[in-house]
């Protein structure tokens, strides 16, 4: 089957870009010896998950204990960071379950973390890796100086069931060297392990190296691209591996056609383009504004385009966010030149907890 005898909308992704993609950032990190921790949060699929250890990863990161799961079930047993507090008695049960399959390891900022997953460890009779994360500018998460997470650090340290692997920021630019400095300085004063200095933001990527302290990388989007990534120079359009096929289904005026992808195809995410708000970016015509959606409707003004679509054309969109695009469909279709190869479930979709 070819592409365009798909129904739609329907999400695919092509696999030269995503092969291309999958080994120049994966080149980049050897190259500078910084370990490619990949965020699974973006394609959400055992398939993309495999070729990115293939490839050469350390290992996978996944946001949410659901998220593990369904990678250790499907035979990714590998070193798998989850990166978030994990709070409340039943994903701590689940947490040490999945702990007993693979090498786990969790993030903390608060001695309220450290003390639940110390009692659910010992509990359990296992052992946890557990890195603190640190506030690196995006006034989210984590303690808030190095001095903070070294003391959180020595409560990991002394707590039964746990072990003290290093520490994490997110996003890490090169402007949170000086932050992420001084926390190695502390740690080692005070003898605690740093084997993971862990970075991330796929914004960030190519610039990881002007941190030589980082140990290793999480990136999640990479492999897709997006209409962001676009914009800022770090994929081009062939690159962009991750695309919605949709249909224009109605033109009301001359300069307005209706797409049959809405919010719960792309996702509601916007992204400010240099034209303003902007929900996709149109391949095949990209003087057009994707400005707004409903459920099931996707707006577009081809009032700049020189050449308008009609009803019936198929077109090809890129989302501006592929994470939440992707948790809106239950399959990636898998293209190569056009041609159909396969179709992967996404398997972690709604993995919210």
């Amino acid at each position: 089957m070819r592409v365009e005898e798909l129904d739609s909308p329907t999400l695919t992704i092509d696999l030269d870009a995503l092969d291309e993609n999958l080994d120049r950032y994966q080149r980049y990190y050897t190259e500078h010896g910084i370990g490619l921790r990949p965020h699974i949060k973006t394609h959400k699929t055992l398939a993309i998950a495999a070729m990115q250890m293939a490839k050469g990863a350390i290992g996978l990161t996944c946001q949410k204990v659901g998220e593990a799961e369904v990678m250790v079930s499907g035979g990714l047993a590998v070193d798998i960071l989850i990166p978030f507090n994990i709070i409340g008695k039943p994903k701590l049960e689940r947490l040490m379950a999945l702990a007993t399959q693979t090498r786990l390891t969790v993030a903390a900022d608060s001695a309220y973390t450290v003390r639940g997953l110390a009692e659910a460890a010992e509990a359990a009779g296992v052992t946890l890796s557990v890195i603190v994360e640190v506030e690196c500018g995006m006034n989210r998460t984590g303690v808030q100086t190095p001095q903070e997470a070294t003391e959180l650090a020595k409560l990991i340290d002394k707590s039964k069931g746990l072990e003290l692997r290093g520490f994490m920021g997110y996003p890490t630019p090169p402007a949170s060297r000086p932050i992420i400095q001084e926390t190695v300085a502390l740690f080692d004063k005070a003898g605690l392990s740093r084997e993971i200095v862990s970075g991330g933001s796929t914004r960030y990527a190519f610039e990881a190296h002007q941190i030589p302290e980082l140990t290793e990388y999480r990136i999640g989007e990479y492999p897709t691209g997006g209409e962001g990534h676009l914009r800022a120079g770090r994929h081009t359009v062939e690159q962009c591996s991750l695309r919605v096929q949709a249909t224009v289904i109605s033109k009301p005026t001359a300069d307005r056609v209706i797409l049959d992808s809405g919010s719960k195809t792309m996702s509601a995410s916007v992204f400010q383009a240099p034209h303003g708000p902007s929900m996709g970016y149109l391949v095949e015509y990209p003087d057009a504004r994707f400005y707004s959606s409903s459920e099931e409707h996707g707006h577009v003004d081809v009032s700049a385009c020189a050449k308008k679509p009609e009803i019936g054309e198929r077109v090809q969109v890129l989302p501006v966010h592929p994470c939440p695009c992707v948790n809106e469909h239950d399959a990636i279709v898998a293209v190569r030149k056009g041609v159909v190869e396969a179709v992967w479930p996404v398997y972690a979709r709604g993995k919210i907890r």
